[in-house]
């Protein structure tokens, strides 16, 4: 069960599938921060402090983290572009509400504390799985899209999603129930049934 006083992260589920975005999982990760600063100061500017996001996201150097900032901006999420940061003050940010759907998938904040376990890649899977489960319906607490359609909506290869999602497992933080190609006939290769696997959030453990 999850406890009622978590605090939720709500992030568009338009952006967090990559319809009609095409946002990386690093830019993705910095934008998920942005919606937290903006819900807690209630106010689509927001100021941040660049040298202690750099950190906080796990970004390498500013040129990374000005380069999330421009593919948000590209993309329409935020007014304006980054040329440089200000020094010795907070950068002035404000977002803007593209998404035509309001439809949005929610995880408990503390996932973004926990960016150096998940990392940026695997952040992004949690919230991609989420927004296909239905915690309405108690009886289907998991989903089931296919590593093909993963691969394309996160534009990222197989590799890297395996290896991922064994590490959010180890981490218990998804549960993965593995269903193998069957064949109806085993002797008529035109007649099967594939069952993609069964991904379930485990949001007690967040």
């Amino acid at each position: 069960m999850v406890k009622e006083n978590k605090l939720w992260l709500q992030v568009p589920t338009e952006v967090v599938r990559n319809i009609g975005f095409n946002i990386d999982e690093k830019s993705f990760v910095v934008y998920a921060y942005l919606l937290y600063k903006k819900f807690k100061s209630c106010d689509d500017v927001i100021y941040v402090d660049h040298s202690a996001l750099k950190s906080i996201m796990k970004l390498k150097d500013n040129r990374t983290l000005k380069k999330c900032f421009n593919v948000l901006y590209e993309q329409g999420l935020i007014k304006n572009p980054v040329e440089k940061f200000p020094i010795n003050k907070h950068l002035e940010i404000e977002l803007l509400h593209p998404c035509h759907e309001k439809r949005f998938t929610q995880l408990p904040v503390n996932l973004l504390r926990r960016i150096n376990e998940v990392e940026h890649t695997g952040f992004r899977l949690m919230f991609y799985y989420e927004s296909y489960i239905n915690r309405k319906d108690i009886m289907k607490d998991f989903c089931y899209p296919s590593y093909i359609a993963i691969c394309e909506d996160l534009k990222i290869q197989n590799d890297k999603l395996s290896k991922y999602n064994n590490k959010l497992k180890k981490l218990k933080l998804i549960t993965i129930t593995k269903h193998e190609v069957q064949f109806d006939d085993p002797l008529d290769e035109d007649k099967f049934t594939k069952y993609n696997n069964h991904y379930r959030v485990n949001l007690f453990n967040i």
